[in-house]
């Protein structure tokens, strides 16, 4: 069991090193979404985000823009990351059920 033993805890360490990977990423990363606002036939994105309990809307730019194109890159490449960091987790909290059965 000793070998086994030894996968297992490399396996741990190495989500524990990539679950903090992740949160780097994430907090670097663009907080908030994209919310549309239309004035006549013109549509204007704006990054909505809390700040405390209010939240604060920072224009980006027309539609079409590469401002609004850059920004909705980067809050997908977030969303990526939040779904490889709640995978990790998943995967650890098994990780850590096998090290206390192996006990």
């Amino acid at each position: 069991m000793s070998v086994i033993d030894d996968v297992i805890k490399e396996e741990y360490n190495r989500l524990n090193s990539l679950m903090n990977l992740y949160d780097k990423k994430i907090a670097e990363s663009v907080k908030g979404s994209l919310s549309i606002k239309r004035r006549g036939s013109h549509a204007y994105y704006y990054l909505a985000y809390r700040e405390n309990k209010r939240v604060i809307f920072h224009y980006i730019g027309k539609e079409g823009s590469p401002e609004v194109q850059d920004c909705a890159d980067n809050i997908e490449k977030r969303h990526k990351y939040e779904d490889m960091r709640k995978k990790s987790k998943e995967n650890l909290n098994k990780i850590r059920k096998l090290l206390r059965a192996a006990k």
